[in-house]
């Protein structure tokens, strides 16, 4: 037999039906803020990093947030700074720290207490949910027992397993010998022989033929080239006439050369090299060919009258030896 429904109870039901989808959007509407965490593992030896995600999804105009364990079982051993992304109407805060735990027994991380900051008014809290964890001893007593898949192997012997040994044995012996050796050749020789000094002229001639052998005037390189020609010329000015010219300027060369030495052509042909050098070297001088020549010139000068000094000299101490 069907129940008819009179008009009035028609009208209740659909009014109920109407509360209940009014109450039912009101907390649709009142949702606006959503919390949750997981966690990367649920089962973990001591110490073990356990990687824990906070995600907050919220329509609220928040600035900052804030997570709060209400449970410190953990000890919190890294962490990255919070993210903040926009999904439609709302927007995603996440959040990941690294926990680890330093006793065995199950556990919960979380809950955490999510306060929503707006300045420094918090305008919602929020409670997550928590995750269970289970941690381990790295052997269980469940793991006592192993046992290895297979016997272990019995591996004779090898007589031939110290022969590396006494290789190394002779090596160092010999090492030492040779030092020993080195030491006694070192104490019965004499002390070395010095090669021959050349003298003044002798040098200043080699260095010279040394500096020209270098090309440095064909190569461009003027200035390393009047450097190199003056230290020849000051370092032989030091070992003829006994006074350190190598550190004297060219006015201060000059004058104590003035009072050693007489000849005019040693001192015009010396003053021109000394002013042309300093002009390359000082005042950006690009001497020509002409003056090329001329200072080879001078310097071929210099030398022939010191040639005629030596054999002048040469000829008078054969003089007095024959006496």
């Amino acid at each position: 037999m069907n129940r008819i429904q009179n008009p009035n109870q028609r009208t209740v039901s659909r009014t109920l039906l109407l509360v209940l989808c009014a109450v039912l959007w009101s907390g649709l509407l009142r949702a606006e803020t959503q919390v949750s965490i997981s966690a990367s593992d649920n089962l973990a030896t001591i110490g073990d990093r356990i990687n824990v995600k906070l995600l907050v999804k919220t329509t609220q105009d928040v600035d900052k947030l804030n997570f709060v364990p209400e449970e410190m079982l953990f000890e919190t051993v890294g962490e990255t700074p919070t993210t903040m992304t926009r999904q439609s109407e709302y927007v995603v805060f996440e959040k990941n720290v690294q926990v680890a735990f330093f006793k065995t027994g199950d556990y919960n991380i979380g809950p955490f207490k999510v306060e929503l900051y707006k300045g420094d008014q918090v305008i919602e809290t929020k409670r997550t949910n928590a995750v269970p964890v289970s941690i381990k001893t790295v052997l269980t007593d469940e793991d006592k027992d192993v046992k290895p898949l297979k016997d272990p192997v019995d591996i004779k012997g090898n007589p031939f397993y110290i022969l590396k040994y006494v290789i190394l044995a002779v090596v160092l012996l010999l090492l030492i010998w040779f030092v020993f050796w080195y030491i006694r050749k070192r104490r019965n020789a004499g002390p070395p022989v010095q090669a021959p000094l050349l003298s003044p002229l002798q040098e200043l001639e080699t260095r010279i033929r040394d500096l020209d052998a270098q090309n440095l005037l064909e190569k461009g390189k003027l200035k390393l080239h009047f450097i190199e020609l003056t230290r020849i010329l000051k370092h032989f000015l030091f070992r003829t006439y006994h006074f350190h010219a190598e550190d004297f300027t060219t006015y201060e060369t000059m004058n104590t050369l003035n009072l050693k030495e007489a000849d005019g052509v040693i001192q015009d042909n010396l003053r021109f090299l000394f002013d042309t050098a300093d002009l390359v070297k000082f005042a950006k001088f690009e001497p020509d060919n002409s003056v090329f020549s001329e200072v080879t010139g001078k310097i071929h000068g210099i030398v022939s009258v010191y040639r005629e000094r030596a054999a002048v000299l040469e000829q008078h101490s054969r003089q007095e030896m024959k006496r």
